[in-house]
């Protein structure tokens, strides 16, 4: 059958069809979703670059899925000609979609001098070393524009001596005055209020944070780790 005997409108009906197909699968998918994770929020699903693989975005996490939801892959989809590693790509965008939503009034924030050209958020541990020494290097970043915004992720849990100096910090009158004194001597003074602290550890849970300093770009890129200021800045500030 010649290419000449396709009427438009069979085309129409042929993309409309695939449509519907990719609709179905969508529904199934998102119900077996809701059996795994019953109360769970809708998930964005789209076509990969895979046929007949889903990809799932649920918050900034990234997973895949077979079309009647049979099979889960939790792994990185690589394009060989370019390089790319399309699911670290589909994250960071997830990431920057997810930090838009996060309240910057919870936050504390260090910010830039002059004009800001990059943002960071870090979920930090007050207990942790490495995230003192990034704390020490704060002013070097902001030197180069780069707005620094702090979340807490006390990593021994809600009740430690680190959340407890977390909250401490977050309800003082001058709470990044109060940091600056916890991030130098690892100690601050007792204080409680209405916080944010669990609310962000949740937030970190979200965003797969496992460790700290854990440092989310503007851009949703993440450095799980510390990075030294000049690193970051030639990362963020390019030349």
């Amino acid at each position: 059958m010649g290419l000449s005997t396709f009427k438009p409108w069979s085309i129409g009906m042929a993309l409309l069809a695939c449509s519907g197909w990719a609709l179905a699968d969508e529904a199934v998918i998102q119900k077996k979703l809701q059996q795994l994770i019953p109360g769970a929020p809708p998930a964005k699903i789209q076509e990969s670059q895979i046929p007949g693989l889903y990809q799932v975005s649920i918050g900034p996490k990234i997973v895949y899925m077979s079309a009647d939801g049979h099979y889960l892959v939790s792994g990185s989809i690589v394009d060989l000609n370019t390089r790319e590693n399309l699911t670290e790509t589909a994250k960071n965008q997830a990431r920057k979609t997810e930090l838009e939503k996060l309240s910057v009034d919870s936050m504390i924030i260090y910010p830039a001098k002059g004009s800001t050209k990059r943002t960071i958020t870090v979920f930090s541990d007050i207990d942790c070393p490495y995230c003192r020494k990034l704390h020490k290097e704060i002013p070097a970043l902001n030197e180069a524009g780069i707005e620094v915004r702090y979340m807490a992720y006390p990593r021994a849990g809600v009740g430690s001596p680190a959340y407890q100096k977390a909250v401490s910090v977050w309800c003082s009158d001058d709470s990044r005055q109060a940091m600056d004194q916890a991030m130098e001597s690892g100690q601050v003074s007792p204080k409680t209020c209405q916080n944010p602290v669990q609310k962000h550890m949740m937030e970190a849970e979200a965003f797969g944070v496992s460790g700290t300093p854990n440092i989310v770009f503007d851009s949703g890129e993440m450095i799980p780790g510390y990075a030294p200021a000049n690193e970051l800045i030639k990362m963020l500030v390019k030349s």
